[in-house]
């Protein structure tokens, strides 16, 4: 039963939070400098040069900042691919209601490794104290929960359901 609402939910919540790698989440501002952070890279322009540089999140000069980057990186796929599970768990509610709480957990962590790495100072602006200002991008981890904690409630109201007609046999 894959073509339920909830799974449909799920799947819309799976596109979402793999999303969060091509837009911009995270802006760091210091002089002229902007860096621009995604869920794959880090980029940064000069207008005065009109130099641009980029770095995946692998490439950080900094350990902890590529640590961090990479826990949310692996969170992301995780969280991605733990909800694509849950969805063919259909033939057991219940067992779909709790791994989808486990999803939303997944979620949160993912979303506390990213400010924990836009926390940090910026990798590619030299000097000065940056500014920061969170994009559209920072919302999707986010509306991938509501979507998640949405498709939870249309499970439960198949499981009254079910119950329900099991009570009038």
């Amino acid at each position: 039963m894959i073509q339920r609402i909830q799974s449909i939910l799920l799947l819309l919540a799976i596109l979402i939070n793999f999303a969060t790698f091509f837009v911009p989440m995270w802006q760091h501002s210091a002089g002229l400098d902007t860096e621009i952070v995604t869920g794959l890279s880090i980029s940064s322009e000069d207008p005065i040069s009109d130099e641009k540089r980029q770095e995946l999140f692998f490439q950080h000069k900094e350990p902890l900042k590529s640590l961090t980057h990479i826990a949310f990186f692996s969170l992301v796929l995780i969280s991605g691919v733990f909800v694509g599970y849950v969805i063919f768990r259909y033939d057991d509610r219940i067992k779909q209601i709790r791994l989808a709480y486990i999803g939303i957990g997944l979620v949160m962590l993912e979303i506390l490794s990213f400010v924990l790495l836009s926390n940090q100072k910026p990798t590619l602006i030299l000097g000065g104290t940056a500014n920061s200002v969170a994009h559209f991008g920072f919302a999707f981890p986010v509306a991938a929960i509501v979507l998640i904690w949405l498709a939870i409630n249309r499970i439960k109201k198949d499981e009254e359901l079910v119950r329900s007609v099991d009570r009038i046999r």
